[in-house]
């Protein structure tokens, strides 16, 4: 909650507030069709502004608790309504103006030839300072847009990092080069391979090698899938529904009966009371 919504801004007189709404359409008038926000009469305008427009509420307030006519609270609600659709104008002025300059300073910025360019500057002593933040966001914002679209790549500014452009290679490794000789080559960059050995027989040696009766080793075997072990339970327990076990079969629960099934789940059935294990 701002100082003005608390009450903590000093009480203005009447006189004061009577300056502030004049100042309204006054200051109005002068911003439209500038490009530059015109000045202000006080460093705090908008917290006056806002101290002005409480007063005006709390009159009408007073007026309907206290019964007056008609037409006086007609009129004072009137001139509420008013003062509201002018500060709405201004204030559209206005921030537009400052918009408007902070775009065109941060996009001016720089320009090719080195020199900084700036749009009409604002003499911020006789400004809010609630318009200068206002500002100083927007050209918060702007910069960023440079950042993110590479301006200064679209607009051809050199960037520059420490002393050497970028895109200029460093020069400073031929200071010892005499006049007229060659700078040296850099050593040729040594690739790695990895070694293998190359078959000493062709095709054709192969062949020759297969009809003087030396036959090619067979292929190894294929390694084959040990089937899992088996364990035999017997059923101690009837179940209506039957289980299923890792292959997706259904093994049918009936006490009595012996079933051969997986090591996980034979000890399955046993933990859960639906089977024994059977001596081997």
């Amino acid at each position: 909650m701002s100082k003005l919504e608390k009450g903590e801004e000093h009480n203005l007189t009447p006189g004061e507030l009577d300056r502030i709404e004049k100042a309204i359409f006054e200051i109005a008038r002068q911003q439209r069709g500038k490009l530059v926000p015109v000045t202000l009469p006080f460093p705090d305008f908008w917290s006056r502004v806002g101290q002005l427009i409480i007063h005006l509420e709390q009159d009408i307030d007073n007026m309907r608790r206290e019964g007056a006519g008609s037409a006086r609270l007609s009129t004072a609600t009137r001139r509420l309504s008013n003062i509201r659709t002018q500060l709405r104008n201004l204030a559209n002025l206005r921030l537009s103006a400052l918009t408007s300059n902070a775009v065109v300073d941060s996009l001016l910025g720089q320009g090719k030839d080195g020199f900084s360019k700036t749009g009409k500057s604002i003499d911020w002593s006789k400004m809010d300072v609630k318009e200068r933040i206002f500002h100083s966001e927007v050209s918060i914002a702007v910069d960023k847009f440079r950042r993110v679209v590479s301006w200064n790549l679209l607009m051809g500014i050199e960037e520059k990092i420490g002393s050497n452009p970028v895109g200029v290679p460093e020069l400073a490794v031929f200071d010892d080069v005499e006049s007229g000789e060659l700078a040296p080559l850099p050593d040729p960059i040594r690739k790695s391979f990895d070694s293998w050995d190359d078959p000493d027989m062709d095709e054709e040696d192969r062949i020759r090698a297969i009809d003087a009766g030396y036959f090619e080793a067979p292929a190894p075997p294929t390694p084959v899938a040990n089937e899992p072990q088996l364990v035999r339970v017997r059923i101690i327990e009837s179940s209506e529904d039957p289980i299923i076990d890792e292959d997706g079969r259904e093994i049918s629960i009936i006490k009595g009966e012996f079933c051969e099934c997986s090591q996980k789940m034979s000890e399955t059935l046993i933990s859960i009371g639906l089977a024994e294990p059977v001596d081997p």
